[in-house]
């Protein structure tokens, strides 16, 4: 699939497929996937130096240490439909450039803040807000970049190894951040952060490829475009039941993101560097669901690999609100693994969805559309923590919270999906 007149690796017949690692499509990829993953890496660190921040240093009650999560995910209600239309005029490579190059200087104001002395919980809130309006950016960006670089028959290998670099960082991240904070104290730990995004940056500028905007379908105003890619979203069943389901999912996740260090260092009664290394657990979880997603695709087709497997392993997560001092974090480990894995499965599987099944013109549109439904449950739930474990105390709130994670695939069960084996293309149906 050629955009927008651009010689891209996708413009090569299937026959080709074998050889697409040695394409320039690919070299750019395994270049977004490296800077994407180190930076990834490096920024786990930080959701686990801000609550220990907020619970140590500045003395913060559970609903202020939850609301950080909540305030990350703030702009991804407020900025991502019209940012999905204005970027749909922007080069992918220019976003991720620009994105990256301001989180590096907005997340090294902590601990300069710090080591100024004028470090204040209101100070973290506007930080993690305004890294999180780059993220949207950077995020909206990067899901249209593949399809620009490689081939349809490629795509969900690609999503997978993003997914797989995003499960490595949510395994290795937290125990780094862990042992940061040991090291050098949570309020300078944000300097790895911003080293990661430096190094994406320098990832992203090596990129050969010269992909153009996405493009825009027609015309009209900002509301007719924003409309437009609402309405492809919600018209269209297959997007609508996938994007509902990653909304309840992205909720309920966000609700146990906003508690889990909280519960852990204070329910548990564990050490910082331990609380890292269990966090880092869930994201071992995630490494192995996306490393098995392509062959599970395969084997049950896109269609039933999107719901299936995240049905069967959604009650693994009650074991997470049981785990007990001593060997009862076993449990944490076995719920977060397998809970886990079958989340990555679905992300792969939602993300190779959208990709597929829209026009290139509307791709923008429709990302930012699909995103902003599911990433703004992610703010809907850090809220949802916060009161959850304001009353009913951490322990209790995880508990709700991952009972009601149990109903998010019915949503899958009970739509089109089900019928299907394989997702259809946007030409197809």
């Amino acid at each position: 699939m050629t955009e927008n007149g651009e010689e891209t690796p996708s413009s090569h017949s299937g026959g080709e497929a074998d050889n697409t690692h040695s394409t320039p499509g690919w070299r750019d990829f395994r270049l977004l996937w490296t800077g994407s993953t180190v930076s990834q890496i490096l920024g786990m660190t930080s959701p686990i130096a801000f609550p220990l921040i907020a619970a140590d240093l500045l003395s913060a009650s559970v609903p202020q240490i939850a609301a950080i999560t909540a305030f990350s995910y703030l702009p991804w209600l407020v900025l991502t439909l019209p940012l999905g239309v204005y970027l749909g005029k922007v080069p992918p490579r220019t976003v991720l450039l620009t994105a990256d190059l301001v989180r590096v200087v907005v997340i090294s104001f902590v601990p300069l803040a710090y080591v100024l002395g004028v470090l204040a919980l209101w100070q973290i809130y506007v930080v993690v807000a305004l890294v999180g309006a780059c993220t949207v950016c950077y995020e909206i960006a990067y899901q249209t970049f593949p399809p620009a670089l490689l081939p349809r028959e490629d795509l969900t290998r690609a999503n997978a190894r993003l997914q797989g670099g995003r499960a490595v960082a949510y395994t290795m991240g937290p125990a780094l951040g862990g042992l940061l904070v040991t090291v050098l104290g949570a309020p300078l730990t944000p300097i790895a952060n911003a080293a990661g995004f430096l190094v994406s940056a320098c990832c992203v500028a090596a990129m050969r490829t010269r992909a153009a905007p996405p493009g825009q379908e027609g015309g009209g105003t900002l509301l007719r475009r924003l409309g437009e890619g609402l309405r492809f979203v919600v018209t269209r069943p297959l997007l609508r039941a996938s994007t509902l389901a990653s909304a309840a999912g992205n909720c309920w996740f966000a609700g146990y993101e906003a508690l889990v260090v909280v519960f852990l260092s204070r329910e548990v009664g564990l050490p910082t560097g331990q609380v890292g290394v269990l966090v880092g657990v869930a994201g071992l979880g995630s490494l192995v669901g996306a490393a098995v997603a392509g062959r599970i695709t395969r084997r049950l087709g896109t269609a039933r690999a999107l719901w299936l497997p995240i049905a069967l392993v959604s009650p693994f997560g009650l074991l997470l609100p049981a785990t007990q001092p001593g060997a009862g974090v076993l449990l944490f480990v076995a719920g977060a693994l397998v809970f886990c894995a079958g989340f990555a499965m679905f992300t792969v599987g939602h993300a190779t969805l959208v990709q597929i099944h829209t026009p290139p013109a509307l791709l923008s549109r429709t990302v930012a559309s699909t995103r902003f439904f599911t990433r703004s449950m992610l703010f809907v739930g850090g809220v949802l923590g916060g009161l959850l474990g304001g009353m009913l105390g951490t322990r209790g709130a995880l508990l709700v919270i991952m009972a009601g994670w149990m109903l998010t695939p019915l949503l899958l069960a009970f739509s089109p999906i089900r019928r299907l084996r394989d997702i259809p293309a946007y030409d197809e149906h």
